[in-house]
């Protein structure tokens, strides 16, 4: 049995009468500490520790980036899901979390300080906005303690609800009411939460509400960004793969000679495709695809094509995503082994991805000429 506020001649009497014994707060119910105060950094200080241990147990170091985000989106952000759907959580908490995950991401552990490649808002844009698809996790956690001012104007019939009631809503209406000065903490997170989401409510109704509806509207924005298949051809896009250059400004390396061709600077522009080895590389595709491409701004000609067929955009897609993540796995084979592969194999690992694809998901769909073209270069 649990009290706050209740004289002690009262709470010996109750103890008498119901034989339970009596329990201190701040205590842990669910795996959650439950307090009658401001809930602090040090009451969620356990979130933090699950998380770190979540981490060690993962073993993701050699995992490559899109494996990261699976973990992160299906195992880690249950973690803080399960807290934030009960609590507003402290700033300083959801950024150690958002800490923690940007260096699971980055660097496969939880130690590492080595800066992001990409800033962490725009890893937790949507995919369709040019971002990884990960939550931001105070917004998430607005919406999802949100659900309890849709509770409060319409389960009526709920015994929290009536509760509340009758203690401080009483007669008012709830997406009206201010509240007063001696009112506890938690209940000024509730109200506090209900003017953020008093524009949607009154825009959407209350007749329902979904979690995932309440995040994307506070979340939203205006500018949206195509969606890039694989998060290597994202790195490149915002120019932020881990090139010879950047190491040299980063001052963790002295040459930024390009290990495939051995002549120039390493750059993202050289790298994608004015080296002499990639280039050759991106020819031998071309001639595969039977399609003309550009050597100059090809990632952003890639990304801005427009094709009067899906199916042969698609394809394209898969093609320059394919090789772009053969040439950087390549480069680093090459930089650790010393061993430059032959153009023509690399090209054969992209043409043996694609047509594995293609046989299991395009051509049986697919009549015409686009049925024919493909058939084509499967065939080759």
């Amino acid at each position: 049995m649990y009290s706050n506020g209740v004289e002690e001649s009262t709470m010996v009497m109750l103890e008498r009468l119901s034989g339970l014994r009596r329990g201190k707060v701040p205590f842990k119910y669910l795996g959650v500490n439950i307090t009658s105060k401001r809930l602090g950094v040090d009451d969620c200080q356990c979130l933090i520790e699950k998380i770190s241990a979540r981490i060690h147990g993962l073993g993701a170091r050699k995992l490559s980036y899109a494996g990261r985000v699976v973990l992160i989106k299906s195992v880690l952000s249950t973690l803080h899901n399960y807290w934030a759907r009960i609590f507003i959580l402290p700033k300083t908490i959801i950024s150690k979390i958002e800490a923690l995950c940007r260096k699971f991401l980055w660097y496969g552990n939880e130690c590492k300080g080595s800066p992001a490649l990409v800033s962490w808002e725009q890893v937790c844009q949507s995919t369709k906005k040019g971002g990884l698809g990960l939550k931001q996790l105070h917004w998430w956690n607005v919406a999802a303690v949100a659900k309890y001012v849709w509770w409060l104007a319409l389960k009526t019939d709920h015994l929290w609800v009536r509760w509340i009631h009758a203690i401080y809503i009483k007669n008012q209406i709830w997406l009206d009411y201010k509240p007063g000065v001696g009112v506890s903490w938690a209940w000024k997170k509730i109200c506090w939460v209900k003017e953020i989401m008093k524009p949607f409510f009154m825009n959407q109704g209350i007749a329902s509400y979904e979690i995932k509806e309440g995040y994307q509207w506070l979340v939203d924005a205006e500018t949206v960004k195509r969606r890039h298949p694989w998060i290597s051809i994202w790195l490149i896009a915002h120019r932020r793969l881990l090139t010879m250059d950047r190491l040299v400004k980063m001052g963790i390396i002295q040459t930024n000679v390009c290990y495939m061709c051995g002549s120039d600077a390493e750059t993202i522009d050289h790298l994608f495709f004015q080296c002499s080895f990639n280039s050759r590389c991106l020819a031998l595709m071309q001639n595969w695809l039977k399609i003309k491409l550009p050597q100059q701004d090809f990632i952003m000609w890639w990304v801005k094509y427009r094709s009067r067929s899906l199916v042969v955009k698609q394809v394209l897609a898969m093609a320059v995503a394919s090789l772009c993540y053969q040439i950087w796995v390549s480069r680093n084979k090459c930089r650790i082994e010393g061993l430059v592969p032959q153009p023509r194999v690399l090209v054969l690992k992209c043409k043996s991805e694609l047509v594995m694809r293609m046989r299991g998901n395009t051509i049986k769909s697919t009549i015409g000429r686009v049925h024919d073209w493909l058939e084509m270069i499967c065939l080759e």
